[in-house]
């Protein structure tokens, strides 16, 4: 067999790559290295294997998985769920939405415990108890003022004759219970005062005094006022009473004579038959 020992021309395949292209000259290594390493690639024909597919439901070792429903303790935080599989869900600040991210030189501050409306019924009803408390003391104090405040006695007459000599004319402002009169007149501004053991036609068994400062209560405040004294006065009599038909006569002061400094409401026994009582009716 005979061999071509006819050096190539130019552009022959033989010196060329597969596609004609002349290979790129190679520098050989210095010493001491490793050449580089050829690129891997696949045999011809073949492809890689393609991922294998994750099952979003599978869960290796369902023993070891912690109880969702548990709290979580302080070894382990709490899970949050994940949008999708394999995603890691970051736990959001106090405060926080998740995904929002703070300002610049803004700091998350952790909210208030509690809540909000429960603790403002709290103020609310403790500023409402406040003030009940001190319209409560304010009350007693008033009630307090009030009640120690002095109240005006009137000066109530003794039982006891007018002293001096008897039978004598007594004026109306000077009259004392227990004093008779002869041919009394109820109108009159004085009169004729005698002895109790003698014939009379009426006697003073009650007496009431306005003090002075008060203003004119009216005629029928006054009149209600004489009744009251009458009811008052005829306990007083004693069962001699019995003897006689007795009538009750009020005198009080009209607005000219409260003017003058009448503050007197005066109670009578009288009879209608003349100077017919002769003795005392008075209890002693």
């Amino acid at each position: 067999m005979s061999q071509d020992n006819t050096a190539p021309r130019d552009g022959s395949p033989r010196d060329s790559g597969e596609d004609g292209v002349p290979p790129a000259p190679t520098t050989p290594p210095a010493a001491g290295e490793q050449p580089p390493a050829a690129p891997w690639a696949p045999p011809s024909g073949l492809q890689p294997d393609p991922a294998p597919e994750i099952d979003p439901d599978f869960v290796p070792n369902p023993g070891e998985q912690p109880d969702p429903a548990a709290p979580p303790t302080e070894s382990q935080p709490p899970s949050y769920p994940a949008a999708y599989p394999g995603q890691q869900f970051q736990q959001p600040n106090p405060g926080q939405y998740p995904g929002q991210q703070p300002y610049p030189g803004q700091e998350w501050q952790p909210e208030p415990h509690g809540d909000p409306v429960k603790r403002q019924r709290l103020v609310i009803g403790g500023i409402v108890l406040g003030v009940l408390a001190l319209i409560g003391v304010v009350i007693w104090v008033l009630l307090n003022l009030l009640g120690s405040r002095p109240e005006a006695v009137a000066p109530t007459p003794s039982v006891a004759a007018t002293p001096g000599p008897l039978p004598r004319d007594a004026s109306s402002k000077d009259f004392q219970v227990g004093d008779c009169f002869a041919d009394f007149d109820p109108n009159a501004s004085e009169a004729r005062a005698v002895a109790c053991d003698t014939e009379h036609s009426a006697q003073l068994i009650g007496v009431h005094v306005y003090p002075a400062d008060d203003s004119f209560p009216g005629t029928n405040a006054m009149r209600d006022k004489g009744r009251e004294v009458c009811k008052a006065s005829v306990a007083k009599l004693n069962a001699a009473a019995d003897n006689y038909v007795l009538l009750q006569q009020n005198v009080y002061p009209s607005t000219t004579s409260w003017d003058r400094g009448d503050r007197r409401v005066d109670c009578f026994i009288v009879v209608d038959s003349g100077n017919t009582i002769k003795e005392d009716l008075l209890q002693k």
